[in-house]
């Protein structure tokens, strides 16, 4: 029974010990508690700018996407027009190209005849003379 004083000494040497760092915990837990608290409040501070910023820049988005949807169909009939002159272009060298390929045979062909008609009156007058 002599160890009881001993043990109840040692006891009361744990709790205190045990108290000491419970009490150091749990002004640490507060200090925390306090800087998470000042951090969620700056958080939040300078969130709502930056959302309302982000909320205008989707609205600017927004108008420019429709402003160049609006467009679409213009610049589409303006293809649309080019090919069609593109076409029409390629029609009007195809019949130029006709028109010339008939003049060459045509000259050719006036070619062709006037030396016939010379050589026939080169003929005719050799025989007459």
């Amino acid at each position: 029974m002599e160890f009881v004083p001993f043990i109840w000494g040692v006891i009361a040497a744990t709790f205190v010990v045990v108290v000491v760092y419970l009490v150091r915990a749990l002004v640490e837990i507060r200090k925390t508690m306090v800087a998470a608290r000042e951090f969620l409040t700056q958080l939040n501070t300078q969130l709502v700018p930056v959302i309302r910023e982000t909320q205008n820049v989707l609205a600017d988005v927004k108008v420019t996407t429709e402003g160049i949807a609006s467009r679409v169909e213009d610049v589409q009939l303006a293809m649309e027009a080019i090919g069609d002159t593109g076409r029409n272009i390629s029609r009007i060298n195809y019949a130029v190209g006709e028109v010339a390929d008939c003049l060459c045979r045509v000259s050719l062909l006036s070619t062709g005849v006037k030396a016939a008609g010379k050589y026939v009156v080169d003929k005719i007058s050799r025989r007459r003379g």
